[in-house]
């Protein structure tokens, strides 16, 4: 495990980092208090929302927090945006179950107006999915969205502009349903591609029965995140070897969009058929009722490279070993090398305080790279990472990975 982690930090160190420039210096004077939002990933919402605010998903207190902490020292207020936030049922959303608020105000600050994000206007709809909130951030030009949660890492060409700072450990897992059809046996890289992926003479999935894979007779209904999702991205780039989902298929058999992490749609009627993906850490944060249940009774498959390597993700698997469950994961916090708007000259030293490294000559670890989130990324179903080398020019050992290489 070690040789391979030297690698990765040996890779991630070839990055120039630039955000040395926007933090030149240790901390002096408190500088003026900045609203920072932060948009995207379904997947580490609650866990972010959890590390800023100290509220848990039923608004009760779950300790410390960063925003009244003294590692906050311009007593900035983050504020994590929802990728959905509907406050009933609207052409913008994908359904009226939705877990997150009925709507989020990103407060004003010197830099920007106020903004209140509620998915039931369009104009007012937060972005939904790490690529989503990764565009939203390169595209904004007011300072609203100051930085971005990923589940995916950077695609090729993005760690030119982003900094993509890795900080816990998830796993993507397909889940099954009460009186499944599906192999016990488990399911392997080339079941999920013919499964997900159509042949292109028939415009039909390839395995369109759960008997072609080895269960029982019956048809496979199949569900998938919807468009824009980190977890989806995820699932196809490493489940299904980099095909998309729906690849090659006709209208008529495309999969079910849903909201990740969220199994409330999957039809009761098809659960001896249905199959939908899940993040682990989600899953079992919504089991153990850290987050509200929305898990409809679905079962985690075992899966793996091969049958042969076919095994269930836990708490002693999701890491960044050889041995690691395959579907094992970094998630991601992501500012741009700059600031935006480039007038807001405190923007990236206060997002690093918060999710990244300096120097050690200027502090070294900040404040979730130091270990001071551990117990919240833990309680909110996450494996905390290990103290390691985390990469880019003279940053020292840290709870962090810059610009790792993908698990």
């Amino acid at each position: 495990m070690r040789t391979r982690l030297s690698r990765l930090a040996l890779t991630a160190g070839a990055v120039g980092l630039s955000l040395t420039l926007l933090a030149a210096g240790p901390a002096g004077a408190a500088k003026p208090a900045q609203s920072l939002g932060q948009a995207g990933s379904d997947t580490t919402f609650w866990m972010m929302n959890l590390i800023a605010s100290g509220k848990k998903p039923n608004g009760s207190s779950g300790g410390p927090a960063y925003n009244s902490s003294s590692a906050n020292t311009d007593r900035d207020k983050i504020t994590e945006i929802p990728p959905i936030n509907c406050s009933g049922v609207s052409a913008n959303c994908l359904g009226a179950n939705s877990p997150f608020p009925a709507s989020v105000t990103v407060p004003a600050d010197g830099v920007h107006p106020a903004m209140t994000w509620d998915s039931s206007s369009a104009a007012a709809t937060p972005p939904d999915g790490s690529s989503a909130g990764i565009t939203a951030l390169e595209a904004d030009t007011t300072g609203l969205i100051s930085f971005a949660r990923s589940s995916r890492g950077p695609n090729p060409g993005e760690t030119g502009k982003l900094e993509f700072w890795a900080y816990a450990l998830g796993a993507v897992d397909y889940v099954t349903f009460p009186n499944t059809d599906a192999p016990a046996k488990g399911l392997d890289v080339a079941d999920l591609i013919g499964i997900y992926t159509c042949n292109p003479a028939t415009g039909q999935p390839y395995f369109t029965n759960w008997s072609q894979v080895g269960g029982r007779p019956g048809g496979i209904v199949r569900y998938a995140p919807q468009a824009g999702s980190g977890t989806l991205s995820f699932f196809q780039t490493k489940w299904l070897n980099g095909a998309t989902v729906d690849e090659n298929c006709s209208p008529s058999d495309l999969a079910t969009r849903l909201e990740e992490h969220d199994a409330e749609g999957v039809a009761s009627a098809t659960f001896q058929n249905a199959i939908y993906q899940f993040d682990w850490a989600r899953f079992t944060a919504q089991k153990k009722g850290f987050e509200t249940n929305l898990t409809n009774g679905a079962v985690l498959g075992k899966a793996g490279a091969t049958l042969a390597t076919a095994k269930g993700p836990n708490v002693s698997d999701v890491n960044e070993s050889s041995s690691r469950f395959y579907g094992t994961r970094y998630v991601y916090n992501v500012m741009e090398k700059t600031n935006h708007p480039a007038s807001d000259t405190n923007q990236g030293t206060d997002i690093l305080r918060l999710i990244g490294v300096r120097p050690t000559t200027q502090g070294g670890a900040q404040y979730i790279c130091s270990g001071k989130a551990k117990a919240e990324i833990t309680e909110a179903g996450f494996v905390p990472l290990p103290k390691f080398a985390t990469g880019g020019i003279g940053l020292g050992q840290s709870d962090c990975r810059l610009n790792p290489t993908p698990l």
